[in-house]
């Protein structure tokens, strides 16, 4: 007898090692047994959490409950509602969850739970994984008084009440980050996708939009080509705003979902009482169908809606735009919202001419053989072409846009004063193809264009028009002169108000000397701000070509601000020196002001006057001595 209790005894505990070890075995830990400790503050309140594997969340609160279950199509609720939920807030759930941290805990006997929002008004979590293993399960409580620091966020979050529901661990609650309570309002309605559309705007293969206007249908033949209008007209599209088209039905959203008999959807009735958008893509052969009524009223807000691939559902839209939400009047909807509004598409590369024929002066051709520059003749002598002039012409034509397309269909060009152009526009690419542009105005003043051999009539901005240089001698090249260093001898400099300075250069040493009034003042002179003063007229340009009768200039020019006379050595046809010469060059202000903001100019041997910035101004002018 005294054998057997002690044997009893190691049975005994033998038994109970042996289904701790089970239980340890099944559970993972002995925590649901005697309970674990807490999470240490800073700690991930789920730290082994598996958010790829989530597959079905059970969300409970003030009686509400919503399962939901993710599918091949995205995440759907299965109760109270066979509908669509949210991606959103199964994503917000998920990251919720992982994204916990521990800012600080207590026993739950220390907290008052309906304080703490953790009584019967407290949101219930549940995530599972494919085998409906338990990955999470929590309540989430109020939002605690204190806000949480985050490395990478860098304004304080927010954190809540949570208390952990899996077996061992409920007798603890965390101040952990984040707050999603707003999520869950209403009877859980904001879980249930209130976006008719759901879709890859990567695959989408067309998109089409029919009311009692008529039927737009924008199509590309792959995921990698350009979206273009089919009908009614077959046109390039504008990429921001197809972009804008496709973010905006995405993003398209009900103020409230209904549930309504299946029958009902679609709409049965007259196709004019309602707007149809039709999405298809390519990896499947149905069309998805939004039907939008028209409100009952001009004066009403709300309309409803219907869409194909959720029957039994029924959408409450604004009818009239709403702050925070995509509505169908942020749309672009109709053609001219949709077209490409480019004037042209122009192959720069393969140009090989330009004409330019204003109607108040004479043709202005321009030429290239490529890669050489592009040249122009001016009163019969052949010049490199203007390059910031070329440069504003080929932007304002390829990067200019209709201000509004204002027909598609025009015979008579009359209206638009087209048929009398102010301005023609010929491009001619290598292979001889060309096409014209033409420029009209209206009686009221109003700008328009249209492409030769087209019906399509666009109004444009008057600036367009104004960016292109057509008078010949705009065209002439905006370097004022050439100086060679090598035969240069002297630069007289003389500015209002000053005795003017003599710099006279030799070459071979670079060297310079000074005169003022017959003085000597080499010793002054600085070396480099006079080696700088040289290289800025070498390469001198102007910024806009003048006409020489251009009054402003010439009045200016009477009271010149600056003159700079260039003194060269010449040489004859067989390179004899032929003695010397000198280029005279006049500048005065173009404005009163203390600060002009350009300088009239003249050359004595040329007859077109021009103007240069007050940058450049300044670097000339700039004194070269310390005197």
């Amino acid at each position: 007898m005294r054998r057997f209790i002690p044997t009893l005894l190691l049975v005994a505990t033998a038994a109970i090692v042996g289904w701790l070890s089970s239980w340890q075995w099944r559970e993972g830990s002995f925590d649901a047994l005697f309970g674990a400790p807490p999470v240490a503050v800073g700690e991930a309140l789920y730290p082994a959490f598996d958010a790829s594997g989530v597959r079905y969340i059970t969300v409970n609160s003030n009686g509400a409950s919503a399962k939901f279950s993710l599918q091949e199509n995205g995440w759907h609720s299965t109760s109270p509602w066979q509908d669509r939920m949210d991606p959103r807030a199964a994503v917000s759930i998920i990251n919720f969850t992982r994204g916990m941290k521990v800012e600080d805990h207590a026993s739950r006997d220390d907290i008052a739970e309906d304080k703490a929002g953790l009584a019967n008004e407290a949101v219930t979590i549940r995530l599972e994984d494919a085998n409906r293993k338990v990955l999470a399960n929590y309540k989430i409580g109020r939002a605690t008084p204190w806000k949480a620091t985050v490395p990478e966020i860098p304004e304080p979050v927010p954190t809540v009440f949570i208390n952990p529901r899996e077996k061992g661990r409920k007798k603890h609650v965390y101040a952990c980050t984040g707050d999603i309570n707003a999520l869950f309002k209403d009877n859980l309605r904001f879980l249930r996708d209130h976006r008719p559309f759901y879709f890859n705007p990567l695959k989408l293969k067309s998109v089409s939009i029919g009311s009692k206007q008529g039927q737009l249908l924008i199509a590309r033949e792959s995921p990698e080509k350009p979206w273009r209008i089919v009908k009614p007209l077959d046109l390039p599209t504008n990429p921001a705003a197809i972009k804008s088209l496709l973010k905006g039905l995405f993003e398209l959203q009900a103020i409230k979902v209904n549930d309504i008999a299946a029958s009902k959807t679609p709409y049965a009735g007259d196709e004019n009482e309602s707007t149809r958008i039709n999405i298809q893509s390519f990896e499947s052969d149905t069309l998805c169908e939004l039907e939008i009524r028209t409100a009952d009223s001009a004066e009403a807000s709300e309309t409803s809606a219907v869409i194909s691939n959720r029957p039994g559902v029924e959408f409450l839209m604004p009818a009239k735009p709403v702050s925070g939400l995509i509505t169908l009047a942020d749309l672009p909807l109709s053609v001219n919202e949709l077209r490409d509004p480019t004037l042209t598409h122009l192959n720069i590369k393969a140009l090989r001419g330009i004409s330019i024929e204003p109607s108040t002066g004479p043709a202005i051709l321009l030429t290239r053989d490529a890669p050489k520059p592009w040249i122009t003749v001016i009163d019969g002598v052949t010049h490199e072409a203007n390059e910031p002039n070329l440069y504003d012409l080929l932007k304002a034509v390829t990067t200019g846009k209709a201000l509004a397309f204002e027909s598609d269909a025009a015979t008579d060009f009359t209206p638009w004063g087209l048929d009398r152009p102010i301005l023609k526009l010929r491009f001619i690419a290598q292979d001889n193809q060309a096409f014209e542009l033409r420029f009209g105005v209206d009686s009221k003043g109003v700008y328009y264009a249209n492409r030769l051999g087209t019906p399509t009539v666009m109004r444009v901005d008057e600036a367009l028009i104004r960016s292109v240089a057509v008078r010949p001698y705009e065209w002439r090249n905006a370097r004022l002169w050439s100086i060679d260093k090598v035969n240069l001898l002297a630069i007289q400099r003389s500015v209002a108000g000053s005795a003017p300075l003599t710099l006279k250069y030799r070459f071979i040493d670079e060297k310079w000397n000074g005169e003022i009034d017959g003085r000597d003042v080499s010793a002054t002179v600085d070396p480099v701000k006079a080696n700088y003063f040289l290289s800025v007229l070498e390469d001198l340009k102007v910024s806009r070509w003048l006409a020489p009768n251009d009054e402003a200039a010439l009045n200016a020019l009477r009271t010149p601000s600056l003159v700079i006379d260039v003194v060269e050595k010449k040489f004859d046809d067989l390179g004899e020196f032929a003695g010397t010469g000198s280029r005279n060059l006049t500048l005065a202000p173009s404005d009163s002001g203390a600060r002009p903001s350009s300088y009239f100019g003249r050359m004595a041997s040329e007859a077109n006057l021009f103007m240069i910035d007050a940058e450049t101004y300044g670097k000339i002018a700039a004194e070269v001595t310390a005197e």
